[in-house]
């Protein structure tokens, strides 16, 4: 919200304190953007705990879908509107296709999906993270923490999705 902050009070603004044209619709936008992103922070993990309960979970699944496209069409609207974040529009349509994909992977059960899944599905989270470190911090570190500290929860994912789909082994004779 610090940055939501800092971007409203530096761009928003004429002389009577008000918003006006583009620089309001931008505003608009960048709020819905950041409260789209919270909530996809907040419905990953929920859907994650979810399905390791062995629950469906496809009312979280598919509210977290729909919150990365909102964001990823929040993010381009953003990137159109404003040249200086124009590097956003490549990383919002690749976020949604990793959360697209990642889902579809498994309804089609398409081969290797255990596999894929987890790093699809996981990389989108890991871009919700990425954008809410750099847009508080400016730190270009943090490009790299959360993909790297996101390899482990995919890791575990991936384990468990052969454990489940592993074909029983024979008893020794």
């Amino acid at each position: 919200m610090h940055a939501l902050r800092r971007h409203l009070r530096d761009r928003a603004p004429d002389r009577g304190g008000r918003p006006q044209g583009v620089v309001g619709v931008r505003n608009v936008v960048l709020a819905v953007h950041v409260l789209l992103g919270s909530g996809g922070l907040l419905l990953g993990p929920a859907w994650a705990a979810a399905r390791l309960r062995g629950r469906p979970a496809t009312g979280l699944a598919a509210a977290y879908q729909a919150v990365v496209a909102g964001v990823a069409v929040s993010a381009g609207v953003l990137a159109v509107t404003d040249p200086q974040l124009a590097w956003l529009l490549p990383v919002a349509v690749a976020t949604e296709v990793l959360a697209v994909t990642g889902a579809l992977a498994r309804r089609r059960n398409w081969p290797g999906w255990r596999s894929w899944q987890p790093h699809l599905l996981g990389g989108s989270y890991i871009a919700l993270v990425t954008g809410v470190l750099i847009a508080e911090t400016g730190n270009p570190v943090w490009w790299l923490l959360p993909a790297l500290v996101g390899q482990l929860p995919i890791a575990v994912a991936k384990r468990r999705l052969h454990a489940v789909g592993a074909p029983p082994t024979p008893a020794a004779a």
